[in-house]
Formats: structure tokens, C-alpha cells, sequence
């Protein structure tokens, strides 16, 4: 796992590190390959996923919540992301796990951050909203929405 230049003191401590970035990792394997058992078993049953465009890129409109949803939400995110070249990266997310997903230029596209506790996913956090990704890489235009009149 990257640290991907985040400062020292946001680390977790190594065992909440360990166990949080072995999570991670199993996770989005299992989102990217579509194992939908292996999935519901991280996904805490409350899970909510929240999606930040900033009103600048397309994502969900209000958080969704519960761990069917969720899971069909990220396993049909990820197939398409894969169908259009995207990678993922696992990273940490302002000290939490989580990864960085490519587009097939390397462009950053969205950064996914997990909230892990009690072994399991309880929050996840998708932020897709250009103006937070362009410190991390560069994005696509395709990422930004028409900016209304010019």
C-alpha cells in the first residue's frame, strides 16, 4: 500500500494500519471481481456510502445506505471504470484506507476512502469532485461538468 504523501502524524497505529489495509485490499478485490459473498460479509449491514461531486461531476445524489445497495452500487461502478480502462490503486485517505481510481490515461478520477471498524466497512466516502482530486494528480475534463454560462 501507498502512503501517497500524507504527513506522519495521520498515520493509524500499525495494528489498526494492518488490519484496516488488509480489509481494504480484500474489499475492493472483491469489488473488482464482482464476489458479491465475499463483499456483503465487509460491508456492515448499515453501511452508508457517500459521494462528493461538488456539484462538479456526475455521482450520487444523497448517501446511499445499506449494504445491498451499496454493494451493487460499487461492484457496477467498478465494472464500468474496468470496461473504460480505469485502475484502482489502494492508498490511505486521510488516514484511513482506501485506494485511487485511474482513468486509462492515469488521470485520478475518484479517491475511495473506508471507514473500517469492528472488522468490517461502515462508511465508505467516493469523492469524485475535481477541485479536491487536482492535488493528488492530474483529472480529465470528463470528470467536470459544463459550468453552466460563460
Amino acid at each position: 500500500m501507498a502512503a501517497g504523501g500524507q504527513a506522519r502524524d495521520s498515520a493509524p497505529p500499525p495494528a489498526r494500519r494492518a488490519e484496516g489495509g488488509e480489509l481494504a485490499r480484500r474489499f475492493f478485490e472483491a469489488t473488482a471481481g464482482g464476489d458479491m459473498d465475499a463483499l456483503l460479509g465487509m460491508l456492515a449491514p448499515d453501511v452508508v456510502l457517500h459521494g462528493d461531486g461538488g456539484g462538479k461531476a456526475q455521482v450520487i445524489g444523497k448517501p446511499l445506505a445499506g449494504r445491498e445497495g451499496v454493494m451493487r452500487f460499487l461492484v457496477g461502478l467498478l465494472r464500468r471504470a474496468r470496461a473504460l480502462g480505469a485502475s484502482l490503486r489502494l492508498a490511505w485517505v486521510n488516514g484511513q484506507p482506501g485506494a485511487v481510481l485511474y482513468d486509462a490515461e492515469r488521470r485520478v478520477v475518484s479517491v475511495i476512502e473506508l471507514d473500517v471498524a469492528d472488522g468490517v466497512v461502515q462508511t465508505i466516502r467516493a469523492v469524485v469532485n475535481p477541485d479536491k482530486l487536482g492535488h493528488i494528480g492530474p483529472v480529465p475534463d470528463v470528470a467536470r461538468l459544463p459550468e453552466g454560462h460563460h
